[in-house]
């Protein structure tokens, strides 16, 4: 049974063609992407919610529920634009994201961008050591392939080159912007004085205050990496994926971020393709 077997799938690979590895490749790196936006978003729950509703419709349909079945058919019918409504924000951001990718950076890249997050990672790690010594709390997301703006609230734009200066400034107690959230995108200061999410995690520890509680609530919902210096114990912390690291200093925060951004400094050439088979391989 397992000789025929083998022979067949051996004869069915035989009958591939060029055009259907092509297919079959672009269909996975399809499925690849929206499952990995599903997860970089806060979409799970309303997308469980979706696929309850699908089974809801099937078991109606076998049950043969006339009334019920045909009242969910036109529910269903206008779901799809209440989806789009939904979705809205998710839908623009990846469409914007598209938009301004390039098709050569799927398969490599000049090398900049890597060595750039490695300079912001040693910015932000030196603004988080010396607001820890001076005990100046701070809140620094810094982004990865999500975009945040749909989870946050206020901010005001910024759009500069990241510097140990620049956010110790932010930061400093009394100021306009010191109350917030800094939001680091594409290697830059995008946003700051930005309001998080607050994690609902019941398993919190009481000592952690409001700024711990954001950074874990917007690491939970999104694929961000967040450094947290407390004001009043000057502890760094780095929340990511909702789990929250603490007693850091400038060396650890350097190598920790490195993990979390996914950085490899030898292996500036790396394109999104190469990136997501090394991500597999290990």
């Amino acid at each position: 049974m397992i000789e025929n077997f083998i022979s067949s799938a051996a004869d069915q690979i035989s009958l591939l063609r060029i055009a259907d590895v092509i297919d079959i490749l672009l269909v996975a790196v399809m499925v690849y992407f929206v499952l990995k936006f599903i997860r970089d978003s806060h979409t799970v729950r309303l997308l469980k919610g979706v696929i309850m509703i699908i089974i809801a419709v099937q078991v109606v349909y076998l049950l043969n529920l006339h009334v019920t079945s045909y009242i969910l058919r036109n529910c269903a019918q206008i779901s799809v634009i209440a989806l789009v409504v939904i979705f809205q924000p998710e839908l623009r951001r990846v469409l914007d994201q598209i938009g301004k990718t390039r098709i050569s950076t799927w398969f490599s890249s000049d090398g900049g961008s890597v060595q750039k997050t490695i300079e912001v990672i040693g910015e932000v790690a030196e603004a988080a050591y010396d607001m820890s010594r001076t005990r100046t709390g701070a809140l620094i997301v810094i982004e990865q392939d999500a975009d945040v703006t749909s989870l946050i609230s206020g901010g005001i734009n910024i759009d500069s080159s990241v510097t140990s200066a620049l956010l110790k400034n932010i930061f400093v107690p009394n100021t306009p912007l010191h109350d917030g959230a800094v939001i680091i995108r594409d290697n830059r200061i995008a946003l700051a004085a930005c309001v998080l999410p607050l994690s609902n995690n019941p398993n919190i520890t009481s000592d952690l205050g409001t700024r711990h509680r954001a950074g874990l609530g917007i690491s939970e919902e999104s694929d961000v990496a967040v450094v947290i210096v407390s004001e009043e114990t000057g502890i760094i912390s780095i929340a990511h994926k909702g789990v929250l690291y603490r007693g850091l200093n400038e060396e650890s925060v350097k190598t920790r971020l490195t993990e979390m951004l996914r950085v490899d400094p030898h292996d500036k050439k790396r394109g999104k393709i190469r990136s997501i088979l090394d991500r597999k391989e290990r």
